[in-house]
């Protein structure tokens, strides 16, 4: 892939609509601008000012026509997105039209982009860092105000600061070890260790933050994965059915009925989540049970929270107590419903969990529904964070790159402590820094890079 021509795509979905883009970034846009696009008196434009919204007509020379009637403007590098001269062609919005228009252009010099090449060139040029260019798809995809929000704190920059602030300080406490490498004889003074220690373990407390708050960051973006398990009949498909004001699953009274896991996507005060609807966990002789079975015991094992349910109008089974047995590692609410009718089980039949792990509702009446929501919020600790309180990261690669970052700052600190030579501090410090620079991009492998912007849609 080249990064020093001209390319183009529409930027907005298919389909129609009441305007649609054409965005062309590279050095040929303005010239590209002049030669397809005059004013209406079918004029060419002796020139296209930056940062100047113009108005008139997409011009086909060959077929001495115009196509639409258009607004343009053009962006002078490195003052764009990409950091390149842009021109932006806002048209009507229909596929033909900006099909057409994208060809002309195309004609005209410039070369169709890849998935995501606008934004990796952002990235090429230094205009963001590849949080933000992460964050970017995030914000596309978000469907709910948590992921929203977290997308956009990343996007503006607040963890690149973060990181930033962290990688200056490094390089400080590296110049300072380098600079007792090249004066062997003068070491390190002892009130000058102790310095450093202290500013060492103060950022590797920022570093463990951080790690710490990937799995939040992980849930806001993907969503919470809540996995609805019991014996057959309990109410699994009509709590589902419930939470999500629909008719997504099978409902009847023949024990089974639930063969395959239902997904559906779900937000509760601005929260994403993932409510799962499981084939009720029994032995049973039925093949195709089974399978629903063993696809229940996968999600199980990937649940951040299960909700797992009783009928509260029956003792509690043998199958009943194997769920609870298998259960017992994983975080549970249980959840006893029925309780419209005579109730046998009582919450202290359940000693394996806490009372804020119990909570009691009826399908049939509503009854307990907007607590067990607020239960829901309150275990999964999401419900009241404040995105603009602290830097979240949100990917595995981050995850992998942040143990690695505070591996090497721990031996550092430990190092420094023991009295290690300063060549090896030197190398546990600039471990450190490179594990950051997976984060940034600033030292990561175009195979990474390739990956994360073959995400992307093509115009973006």
């Amino acid at each position: 892939m080249h990064f020093d021509d001209t390319i183009a795509a529409i930027a907005t979905p298919l389909g129609e609509g009441g305007i649609g883009i054409v965005r062309v970034s590279g050095p040929a846009a303005q010239p590209i601008g002049l030669k397809i696009i005059t004013d209406m008196k079918r004029k060419p434009f002796p020139e296209i000012k930056e940062r100047v919204v113009y108005h008139g007509l997409v011009y086909d020379p060959d077929r001495q026509k115009p196509l639409d009637e258009v607004l343009f403007f053009y962006l002078k590098k490195p003052k764009s997105f990409t950091g390149e001269d842009t021109l932006e062609i806002q048209a009507h919005g229909g596929m033909y039209l900006l099909s057409k228009i994208l060809e002309l252009v195309l004609n005209n010099g410039a070369r169709l982009a890849e998935p995501g090449e606008f934004t990796q060139r952002a990235f090429l040029n230094g205009r963001i860092d590849l949080v933000q260019a992460e964050s970017i798809i995030d914000l596309i995809r978000a469907k709910t105000e948590k992921a929203h929000e977290l997308a956009l704190a990343q996007l503006t920059g607040k963890t690149t600061q973060t990181l930033a602030e962290i990688e200056s300080e490094l390089y400080q406490i590296l110049i300072t070890i380098e600079a007792a490498l090249d004066f062997p004889e003068e070491g390190i003074p002892e009130i000058q260790k102790e310095q450093l220690l202290s500013q060492a373990s103060a950022l590797h407390r920022k570093l463990v933050s951080l790690l710490e708050g990937i799995d939040e960051g992980r849930k806001l973006r993907e969503g919470i994965r809540l996995v609805i398990v019991g014996r057959p009949n309990v109410g699994k498909s009509s709590l589902l059915n419930e939470m999500l004001q629909e008719e997504r699953a099978i409902v009847t009274p023949i024990p089974g009925t639930t063969r395959d896991v239902i997904e559906a996507p779900l937000q509760l005060r601005g929260v994403p989540f993932w409510l799962i609807d499981t084939a009720g966990l029994r032995e049973t002789e039925d093949l195709i049970e089974q399978m629903g079975i063993t696809k229940t015991e996968a999600n199980i094992a990937q649940s951040d929270l299960i909700l797992l349910m009783f009928d509260g109008s029956q003792p509690l089974t043998a199958e009943d107590r194997q769920i609870i047995a298998k259960l017992k590692d994983r975080p549970v609410l249980a959840i006893i419903n029925k309780t419209d009718l005579p109730q046998v089980v009582r919450k202290e039949d359940l000693p394996e969990f806490t009372s804020d792990r119990i909570i009691e509702i009826s399908l049939h009446s509503k009854s307990g529904l907007k607590e067990l929501q607020e239960r829901i919020i309150a275990l999964v600790g999401l419900g009241d964070l404040k995105l603009d309180d602290r830097p979240l990261l949100s990917r595995i690669r981050h995850k992998q790159a942040l143990e690695k970052a505070v591996s090497a700052l721990a031996e550092f600190i430990s190092g420094l402590s023991l009295g290690r030579s300063e060549d090896l501090l030197a190398v546990d410090l600039r471990t450190c820094l490179d594990a950051l620079g997976l984060i940034t991009g600033k030292n990561v492998s175009s195979e990474v890079i390739q990956g994360i912007f073959a995400q992307f849609c093509i115009g973006k």
